[in-house]
């Protein structure tokens, strides 16, 4: 018997290469555990002082914020602006328009979480009120 190959659904198999790197690179960036969170700070307070994601990032390590604030900045996700006034100048963090692209899918990935989240524990609690 013959075996029956299957077709992907793209035809060209350089695309589809392309398009899983792509999606790769783009996983791996989201999945380190304080990057996805520096973006969603920012993304609800528009900026932050390096001191300031202390408050709202409990348990992050100066170098590890460091190190996680220059590797977004080399992605051109996060922007380093300094605002200078006569007294003293001010070094903040804010979004980049290139990092506003994500939000529509980012806001999808985490409706979908949320309905996710309810569906598995509707299933593993079948007795649990909402």
């Amino acid at each position: 018997m013959m075996e029956k190959k299957i077709k992907p659904c793209i035809e060209n198999e350089q695309i589809l290469k392309q398009r899983f790197i792509a999606l790769r690179d783009t996983l791996d960036l989201f999945s380190v555990k304080w990057r996805f969170s520096i973006l969603l700070e920012l993304h609800y307070h528009e900026k932050l002082r390096f001191k300031d994601f202390f408050e709202v990032l409990k348990g992050i390590s100066p170098k590890v914020l460091s190190s996680e604030l220059s590797l977004l900045e080399v992605h051109r996700l996060i922007q380093k602006n300094i605002e200078y006034t006569p007294t003293q100048d001010i070094t903040y963090y804010a979004l980049t328009e290139h990092a506003q692209e994500i939000w529509t899918v980012l806001n999808t990935l985490i409706d979908f979480g949320l309905s996710n989240r309810q569906q598995v524990i509707k299933s593993l609690y079948p007795d649990k009120v909402d």
